[in-house]
């Protein structure tokens, strides 16, 4: 029998303008996403920013097995620098928010992504595909996983 996970990490960014591929909030952590130093498959992922401002634009979920050595700050460029490479984990892509209103909403499901932990814990940094200015609000991420 799998066991079934889920966390939420929550990146606030600044209301100012952010360049596509520009990191939102900094780099976040998703705590006890499995067995300290397990296998997960992430299989799903939601995206609600708290705001009534559309922000239409690409999300994507940067994964990291420890905290970025990079600790890029919001509204700086994503990048994988060499310092990095060792922790990165790869990609979960989003997809773009649907405007419910006062709520921005976006599930991704199916993703099957395979990860090794270092600890029981995810770190990650969202980041918008096109130019926006987002609102100062929670932009908050679940992760859905299963322990392998």
């Amino acid at each position: 029998m799998q066991t079934a996970y889920s966390n939420a990490a929550t990146f606030t960014p600044a209301a100012n303008s952010h360049v596509a591929g520009d990191v939102n909030g900094g780099a976040q952590e998703f705590k006890g996403m499995g067995p300290s130093g397990g296998q997960i498959m992430i299989t799903s992922a939601t995206l609600m920013i708290n705001g009534g401002s559309a922000e239409a634009t690409a999300w994507t979920l940067h994964l990291y097995s420890v905290t970025p050595p990079s600790a890029t700050a919001d509204d700086g460029a994503f990048d994988v620098p060499a310092g990095d490479r060792a922790s990165y984990l790869g990609a979960v892509s989003l997809g773009t928010a649907v405007d419910l209103g006062s709520t921005q909403y976006i599930e991704t499901n199916f993703i099957n992504k395979q990860i090794a932990l270092a600890g029981q814990s995810l770190f990650g940094y969202l980041v918008n595909g096109t130019t926006l200015t987002p609102a100062a609000v929670a932009h908050v991420v679940t992760l859905f996983d299963v322990a392998l």
